[in-house]
């Protein structure tokens, strides 16, 4: 089965670009896994998580999430809580701080949400069930979109043949590496989101499309001279990602 990965993490943010601000979303993902035949009472069961990342200077982070979906049976929502949070702050001389509840000093955090196992029972349509949550706060620090709007971040889990999800059988791919959230200038970066799926499904990247804080939203515009196609930084010295 060939999987679309969306690159949706935050590159953009440069030392010392970092202000203090009301929003805070950052980026994020949503995976799920899939626990299979031997692994005790939840086997046939999804266990969903929610990343995201947040500046640590805004608002805190949400107690829970609601993942919304048009799977059924879900109506209501798959409620995740949160499992960690992790300081993944830039390092060195010149990058900007804060101190969060924790006493930590920190600019950026991964918070990650975790759902029960769950049952999914059902054939996905062919375009699949949606699994999203909105944000009204995309950071306003992000240069490369245009500001003031929310976030949205989803997933889609497709069909495989006539295969029922109850009991499961696929896990979703996910990324191993945490976002890089800062480059010098002048600098040229190598970056590998060390992208894993494992059933060995095949894995195309595309970049996402960010999108407001509703589901199926609208785009968010780029700034000039940033497109869609184009969302690093290209004008000299700089070079755009390839």
């Amino acid at each position: 089965m060939r999987r679309i990965l969306l690159i949706v993490f935050p590159l953009l943010f440069l030392l010392g670009i970092f202000e203090a601000s009301a929003s805070h979303q950052m980026g994020g993902e949503i995976t799920w896994k899939c626990m299979k035949a031997g692994s005790g009472p939840n086997a046939g069961k999804f266990k969903f998580q929610v990343k995201y990342y947040r500046d640590c200077n805004g608002i805190p982070a949400e107690p829970n999430i609601t993942l919304t979906t048009n799977a059924p049976g879900w109506g209501g929502g798959i409620l995740c809580n949160p499992v960690s949070i992790t300081e993944i702050s830039p390092k060195g001389p010149g990058c900007p701080t804060c101190l969060n509840p924790t006493g930590v000093s920190s600019t950026a955090q991964e918070v990650i949400y975790e759902s029960n196992f769950i049952n999914i029972s059902g054939i996905p349509p062919v375009g699949g069930w949606n699994f999203w949550w909105n944000s009204c706060c995309r950071n306003a620090t992000i240069t490369n979109l245009a500001p003031g709007a929310g976030m949205t971040l989803r997933a889609i889990m497709y069909p495989f043949g006539v295969s029922n999800t109850n009991p499961c059988y696929d896990s979703s791919p996910s990324f191993a590496e945490k976002p890089q959230l800062s480059t010098c200038s002048n600098n040229q970066t190598s970056y590998s989101h060390n992208a894993i799926d494992e059933e060995v499904d095949s894995l195309v990247y595309e970049w996402g499309r960010p999108i407001d804080g509703n589901f199926p939203g609208t785009n968010v515009a780029f700034n000039f001279p940033y497109s869609y196609n184009n969302p690093m930084p290209s004008s000299p010295p700089n070079v755009g990602a390839t």
